[in-house]
C-alpha cells in the first residue's frame, strides 16, 4: 500500500505539479536538492552532517508521504534557512539546471528516436490519399494574417507571393536542405534573382508545368517561357507533408504484414536510375510505401490488379488502389513504363521475391506507392531486403487534417 501511495504522489508531483498546493511544492523541490546534494557530495561529506542530512530528508519524505502541511513546512524551513543553505549544492545555478534538463530532454529524445518510434516527413505525393506529401495549392489572392497564421498550426501551410518586375525566365531549380531539417527549392532566373518555396523541386515543377511555364518535349530537354513585367510568379499556399511516427520496434516482435504502409531506407537501392519524371523522387534516403509483397511471393500487375500468387491481392489497403474509386487514382495498379529506362515489374513481368533462411536480413518486399501514377517504387528499382526495413507508420502526427490519427 505505501509503494502505491508512494507511487501516486509521485504522479501527482510530476505530471501535476503546478495544481499542487504551494507548501508541497516547495517541500518537493527541496527535498529534490537536498537528494541531489547527498548523491554529488557524498564521498566528501563527514559521517556525523551525513548522519543528519538523511534524517531531515526522511522526515521531509514521511511528511510528503502522509500529505502532512505542518511538518512539511517545519522541515522545509529548517533544510532551507538552517545552517545547510550555505553547503556547496545546495543552491543550484539556474543557468546549470536549465542546461542538465536540456540534456536530459535530449538523451531521452534520442533514445526515443533511435529505439522506440521515429518521426517522418511525408516529402512527396506517391502515397496519396493515404497520406499527403507537400501540396502547392494556387491561390487567387492571399488572405488576412489571422487566416494565415490559422493555415501555419492547423495545415503546416506557408504562402509564396511573387510578380516578375523584368522580363525573364527560369534558369535553374534547385532542391536544398534548409537548417539540416526542412527542404527548400530555390528557382533562379535568367536576370540572377532568385525565389525560395519551402517544398521538393519536382512539386516546383509541376506547378510550373501546369502554369505553361515549362514545357516538356520528346527529347527530355524542357522548353521555359518568359514572365513578363507585372506577371505574378507564383502565388499559393503551400502544404507541409504529413508528419507521421514510425514503430521502429514492431517488426522485432512481429513480421511484417502485406498491406501495412512501411518505412525503410534505401541503402544498396538504386533509385536514382531513372530519367523520367519521377527523378524528384529519387534522392530521398528514406521512403514511405505500402507493404505489397512478402517474401516467397510471386507478383504480378495485371491493371488495376496487383495478382499476388495467382490470385488479386485482397488487402484492405491494397483493394481500395484497386477499387479505383475516388480519391485514389482511377488506374488502379498499373505497370511500369519501360520507355525510358530497364524495369523491374513492367507489363507482362512476373517476380518471385527471395526467402532465404539462411539470411534473414536478405529476405525481399515488395513495397508500392498508393499513388502509382506518380510512385518511384519498386516497380522500378527492385525489392526492399529487410535490412532496409526501420518500421510500420502507426500515427499521423500533424497537421490537424482528416489524416491525423492512425494509419491504415
Amino acid at each position: 500500500m505505501t509503494l502505491l501511495k508512494r507511487f501516486l504522489n509521485l504522479l501527482a508531483d510530476n505530471a501535476l505539479a503546478w495544481f499542487m498546493p504551494k507548501w508541497r511544492r516547495r517541500g518537493c523541490e527541496i527535498i529534490s536538492a537536498l537528494v541531489r546534494y547527498i548523491n554529488y557530495y557524498r564521498p566528501r561529506i563527514k559521517p556525523d552532517t551525513m548522519q543528519e542530512l538523511e534524517d531531515y530528508r526522511r522526515r521531509l519524505d514521511d511528511a510528503l508521504l502522509h500529505w502532512k502541511r505542518e511538518e512539511t513546512e517545519r522541515v522545509t524551513n529548517l533544510i532551507a534557512n538552517g545552517p545547510y543553505e550555505s553547503l556547496k549544492g545546495m543552491k543550484r545555478n539556474p543557468l546549470a539546471e536549465s542546461v542538465e534538463s536540456l540534456f536530459v530532454i535530449l538523451v531521452v529524445f534520442l533514445g526515443i528516436r533511435t529505439y522506440y518510434a521515429q518521426p517522418f516527413r511525408i516529402p512527396t505525393g506517391s502515397m496519396q490519399p493515404t497520406l499527403n506529401g507537400i501540396i502547392i495549392h494556387p491561390v487567387d489572392e492571399l488572405p488576412g494574417l489571422p487566416q494565415r497564421m490559422w493555415d501555419a498550426v492547423t495545415l503546416g501551410s506557408s504562402y509564396v507571393d511573387a510578380v516578375s518586375d523584368t522580363t525573364k525566365r527560369i534558369k535553374n531549380i534547385e532542391q536544398r536542405t534548409k537548417y539540416l531539417l526542412f527542404t527548400e527549392t530555390v528557382v533562379t532566373f535568367t536576370d540572377n534573382s532568385t525565389l525560395s518555396i519551402p517544398c521538393a523541386s519536382g512539386v516546383v515543377y509541376e506547378y510550373f508545368r501546369s502554369r505553361n511555364k515549362i514545357l516538356d518535349t520528346p527529347l527530355g530537354v524542357p522548353i521555359m517561357r518568359n514572365f513578363h513585367p507585372g506577371e505574378t510568379i507564383i502565388r499559393a499556399r503551400v502544404d507541409a507533408g504529413d508528419m507521421i511516427v514510425v514503430n521502429r520496434m514492431a517488426y522485432h516482435f512481429r513480421a511484417p504484414r502485406r498491406g501495412e504502409p512501411f518505412v525503410f531506407d534505401t541503402r544498396g537501392i538504386n533509385t536514382r536510375g531513372t530519367t523520367s519524371a519521377m527523378t524528384e523522387q529519387s534522392a530521398g534516403t528514406h521512403y514511405i510505401k505500402r507493404l505489397c509483397g512478402l517474401p516467397g511471393d510471386s507478383i504480378s500487375i495485371s491493371q488495376p490488379q496487383l495478382i499476388i500468387n495467382g490470385a488479386p491481392a485482397t488487402e484492405p489497403g491494397i483493394a481500395r488502389v484497386e477499387d479505383c474509386r475516388p480519391p485514389y487514382n482511377a488506374t488502379g495498379y498499373n505497370p511500369a513504363e519501360t520507355s525510358q529506362r530497364t524495369v523491374y515489374l513492367g507489363k507482362g513481368d512476373t517476380i518471385t521475391l527471395r526467402s532465404p533462411s539462411s539470411t534473414p536480413n536478405l529476405r525481399e518486399y515488395l513495397a508500392l506507392g498508393d499513388n502509382t501514377v506518380n510512385s518511384l517504387d519498386s516497380r522500378y528499382w527492385g525489392p526492399v531486403r529487410q535490412f532496409n526495413i526501420i518500421g510500420p507508420a502507426g500515427f499521423t502526427l500533424w497537421p490537424f487534417t482528416s489524416h491525423w490519427g492512425s494509419i491504415d
